[in-house]
């Protein structure tokens, strides 16, 4: 629906003199909407997807993370370059192990909008080797597509983890 305002003048100083300059008036116009891209989550499946990275994640459920992916996903890791597979998701899960003894991960806050979900984390880590305790904060943003996670990428300061 489009509204108009009413025309006001208004004095506009320009030097000595005054004069009198009218003001456009303004349209307020709704943006049509967009179709769904192919493959697109409805909203209640892309917030089952959040829900069930939120749960795997805090209960270490390996087998049921990877279910969530496409097999041609893109993984970053912060200050990484992107890696490429099921397969190279499963070798990350691998090099995390080794890297860290224990994990507490907690869901601060989580956005799915479009075809996105936004997940803030706080995670306890003890890293080995030496049992040293740190507070991870990680950003991790999941496209999806068709129900799977197709790209994720990871924020978070890498230098807690040396």
């Amino acid at each position: 629906m489009a509204t108009t305002k009413p025309t006001r003048t208004r004095a506009k100083t320009t030097g000595r003199s005054k004069r009198m300059v009218a003001a456009t008036p303004t349209r307020k116009v709704a943006a049509a909407k967009a179709p769904a891209p192919k493959g697109a989550a409805t909203g209640a499946e892309l917030r089952r997807i959040a829900r069930a990275i939120v749960t795997s994640t805090s209960v270490h459920d390996d087998k049921r993370i990877l279910a969530l992916y496409a097999d041609s996903v893109e993984s970053q890791e912060a200050s990484q370059l992107p890696v490429y597979g099921i397969e190279a998701i499963k070798l990350k899960a691998e090099q995390w192990r080794k890297m860290v003894s224990d994990s507490r991960w907690h869901a601060r806050n989580m956005w799915c909008d479009g075809q996105t979900v936004i997940i803030e984390w706080e995670a306890q880590l003890t890293l080995r080797p030496g049992n040293r305790k740190v507070l991870l904060r990680e950003i991790a943003v999941h496209e999806v597509r068709a129900g799977k996670i197709v790209r994720e990428r990871f924020y978070y300061d890498p230098s807690v983890l040396r």
